[in-house]
């Protein structure tokens, strides 16, 4: 059985699709992912579903929920995943129970790789962990606790985009990366680090004046937004691009 985070929630047993229940039991599901091995108060998964506004029979309520998680999971094959607590519950998952740790591994596994210098293996492997997403993390649940969850799980899928995209760069791909970029700069109008990869691929494509068009639409984008100016790692490349030297590098 495996638990989807890595876009909208589900639960799939031998590649068949599990109805998990309505929407109050995917945000109790969610949270206790998000929190995989580790106890959940029960007050933190009625706010998780009702916020400020609890019903009387709140708890109740998620107790209901938890129950009918456990006879889907008891139908998949999985009777034990979630534990009860005195003071909530547990869902007891291993590695490669939850797609967001499969990634996780799938990523470390490219670091390693990288820090062996098998670049174009650590590309492969990186693919391959960034394929595993079928949209925003856990799209179409709402409430601060799911939320932010999902913030986390969308961060660690940038960084090995960058990732990805520096260890391409590394291997003369920049022309093939432009396009991606561009649009990953647009998504992402405030991520610094994207906007100084375009700038570089454009670049080392010889293709100088939009290099540093990029930067000037970023920096206006942050002075008349949020009234602050580039960090050091785009006014540097900004400056290296002028200067024309032949060595720049983004990290």
């Amino acid at each position: 059985m495996l638990i989807h985070a890595l876009g909208p929630l589900r639960i799939t047993a031998d590649g068949a699709q599990v109805h998990v229940g309505g929407r109050r039991t995917k945000i109790v599901l969610a949270v206790l992912t998000l929190e995989a091995n580790w106890v959940v108060n029960i007050d933190r998964l009625v706010d998780a579903v009702w916020g400020n506004s609890p019903p009387a029979s709140a708890r109740t309520q998620i107790r209901i929920c938890v129950s009918g998680m456990r006879r889907v999971f008891a139908a998949a094959g999985e009777p034990d995943l979630i534990e009860t607590h005195p003071s909530g519950y547990c869902l007891r998952l291993s590695r490669s129970d939850l797609d967001a740790t499969v990634f996780e591994d799938q990523v470390d596994r490219a670091r390693s790789l990288a820090g062996t210098g098998r670049l174009a293996e650590a590309v492969l492997e990186l693919r391959g962990a960034l394929s595993l997403w079928t949209g925003p993390a856990l799209a179409g649940l709402a409430g601060p606790a799911v939320e932010s969850g999902a913030r986390r799980l969308e961060e660690t899928r940038l960084r090995a985009i960058e990732e990805r995209i520096r260890l391409e760069m590394e291997l003369g791909r920049h022309r093939d990366l432009i396009g991606e970029l561009a649009e990953l700069a647009a998504a992402h109008p405030y991520r610094e680090h994207l906007h100084a990869q375009l700038m570089l691929a454009l670049y080392r494509s010889h293709r100088t004046a939009e290099s540093l068009a990029v930067y000037r639409s970023i920096r206006s984008t942050l002075v008349e937004e949020l009234g602050i100016e580039p960090g050091p790692e785009l006014s540097e490349l900004e400056q290296a691009i002028l200067l024309g030297l032949q060595t720049v590098e983004v990290c």
